[in-house]
């Protein structure tokens, strides 16, 4: 964990102002290499070429979940377990750094936003798994909750996330998973659980296209975001690659 920090203090000389108001962060808690917990390093990229997949497959190896993996490319999300120090291979192998944030988070015992967007007041339309939402405000967000537990083989970061919607100052949609809410939403079909051991992460990536620049009326409105793209930030002006990166950190033991 230590290494990729130093790498991304090294990006940060040449990123470029962030586009306000359109990434929301929180928990900015200062980093503590003496403790277990994880970490969350969120890139935004300009890329070189349109083929994220292909760069990301390059390293690391697929989730063990296969029907979820399909389910969250077609969300627009792509997961990838990797070592943290090929981290800085892959952000250079995309694109250019336009942006990044580091937030530590240690051992998340209750759901805590990894990563929030907040909805623009026009609203927009989004899609996941084919059914269609219209939402007016407040925010998409990747809930999570992280524990230190231990197997027969040592040590590991247990890690437990997934997409939600809720409006600001209400209660949480994750206390009312068996109920529907008409201003909430859980998304628990694209839930994700996983073990990491000390220096794994999970590579959270999305391919956001710019839209095709088209003539004549538009009679139908802006097209729905695939639910992943929107929770990262599209749509977009320019093509960019979003990233988060969760990673274990697991101290020594005598």
């Amino acid at each position: 964990m230590i290494f990729l920090f130093i790498c991304i203090q090294i990006f940060v000389g040449c990123s470029a102002p962030p586009e306000t108001g359109r990434i929301v962060s929180l928990s900015m808690e200062v980093l503590n290499p003496t403790t277990d917990g994880i970490s969350v390093v969120s890139f935004e990229i300009h890329p070189t070429e349109l083929n994220l997949q292909e760069k990301v497959q390059q390293f690391g190896e697929s989730i063990e979940q296969e029907q979820l993996q399909t389910k969250l490319l077609q969300e627009g999300i792509q997961l990838r377990r990797v070592s943290a120090i090929d981290v800085p291979a892959i952000v250079a192998s995309i694109g250019e750094v336009l942006d990044e944030s580091y937030v530590w988070h240690g051992q998340i015992l209750k759901w805590r936003d990894l990563h929030q967007r907040r909805i623009n007041p026009n609203g927009m339309l989004i899609s996941e798994q084919g059914t269609q939402y219209f939402i007016e405000e407040g925010t998409l967000s990747l809930m999570s909750r992280s524990w230190l537990i231990e197997r027969e083989d040592g040590l590991h970061m247990y890690l437990q996330f997934l997409p939600t919607w809720n409006i600001h100052g209400e209660k949480s949609p994750i206390f009312g998973k068996s109920k529907r809410h008409l201003r909430s939403k859980v998304f628990s079909e694209l839930e994700f659980e996983t073990l990491l051991r000390d220096d794994e992460a999970i590579i959270v990536a999305v391919e956001l296209r710019a839209p095709e620049v088209t003539s004549g009326p538009h009679d139908d409105g802006p097209p729905a975001v695939r639910l992943g793209e929107a929770l990262l930030g599209g749509p977009v002006r320019r093509d960019t690659v979003q990233i988060l990166v969760i990673e274990a950190n697991i101290m020594p033991r005598g």
